[in-house]
């Protein structure tokens, strides 16, 4: 039986801990969280005001790090010299260096790290990885993430907060870094970080992507958009769907002279998917890396270099500039 505990109890929190109480091989042993009034929506767990107390107290396999990212490093770091395997909510971290240390003090410990960065999990996401060899070479990918502004968020702005959902997506289908990035941002809304930003960024096998993001859209909207040489694939990520809008123009075993017919309509497939929580996904991964010994989904690494480019976004939004990475 894994043990696990949730420091954070908040928004995020709360599905953590909902989705762990339903899991058979888990016991929710305890929670922790500095606003009582959260603790009081949480039954059936010991709860503490201190979480320095339940990683005292508690014997704990797991432990989830859903607060502010500004707290990531201090509080990942008290749970993994305890022993204690984590899963930070992403971001990994505020800064490069933080979520250096945090990789660091998990070798040190010998501990698992994994970085929440739940639309790897999407249902659709995880059929498109599998048939995106269908739409040949891939030529842009576009990621529309927008919708109101969500009043939690305070300590970030929408590139740290939303980009690196994105990120993590693109560089894990493409299997490739990027090597230039041109972003613009603005802020309407929050008071102190950006609510939009449009980007551009080139990966170093030859894709274009796009990025659309903000915080001021009436509508959620999360969908990406996957151009190849053979058609397009749109993954809705809210409603878990898949399709691909085939090139008609396009032979199932073509060569490179047929690309001279150009591009028309042919038929659109929508992919059977089995529809998950992908956060139910992502928790039952991490609980399976840390009873076998296995590498998570989602490394400390893949957490870095998310960050690492949305930095460099907001870099390039800031400076008015092309960068070159």
């Amino acid at each position: 039986m894994i043990k696990v505990g949730v420091i954070g109890v908040g928004a995020m929190g709360k599905n953590h801990v909902r989705i762990y109480s339903k899991f058979d091989n888990v016991n929710l042993v305890a929670v922790a969280d500095s606003d009582k009034s959260n603790l009081d929506k949480i039954n059936g767990c010991n709860k503490y005001t201190e979480y320095k107390d339940m990683l005292k107290q508690e014997k704990l396999d797991i432990v989830s790090v859903v607060v502010p990212t500004k707290l990531h490093k201090k509080i990942a770091i008290d749970v993994m010299r305890n022993n204690i395997s984590v899963l930070i909510e992403k971001p990994i971290a505020s800064t490069l260096k933080e979520a250096q240390y945090i990789i660091d003090c998990a070798c040190k410990m010998n501990v698992k790290l994994t970085i929440g960065h739940i639309e790897r999990f999407n249902p659709a996401l995880l059929e498109l990885k599998k048939r995106i060899s269908d739409a040949g070479r891939i030529i842009k990918i576009e990621a529309h993430r927008v919708g109101p502004f969500p009043p939690r968020v305070r300590d970030v702005g929408v590139i740290l907060d939303l980009s690196v959902h994105d990120i993590d997506i693109m560089r894990w289908l493409l299997d490739s870094e990027i090597e230039r990035i041109y972003s613009e941002s603005e802020r309407n809304i929050h008071t102190t970080h950006e609510d939009l930003f449009d980007a551009i960024i080139r990966f170093k096998n030859g894709t274009v992507g796009t990025l659309n993001i903000n915080w001021l859209t009436p509508t959620k909207v999360r969908k990406l958009h996957v151009l190849g040489e053979k058609g397009l694939f749109i993954v809705d990520y809210l409603s878990q769907d898949l399709y691909f809008y085939e090139n008609n123009e396009i032979k199932k075993d073509f060569n490179y002279a047929d690309l001279v017919k150009g591009v028309s309509e042919g038929n659109m497939i929508k992919y059977k998917v089995d529809k998950i929580e992908p956060l139910e996904s992502e928790l039952k991964s991490f609980i399976h890396c840390v009873s076998d010994g296995s590498k998570p989904s989602v490394s400390g690494e893949d957490g870095k270099k998310a960050l690492f480019y949305a930095q460099k976004i907001a870099e390039s939004a800031r400076k008015k500039k092309v960068l070159s990475l």
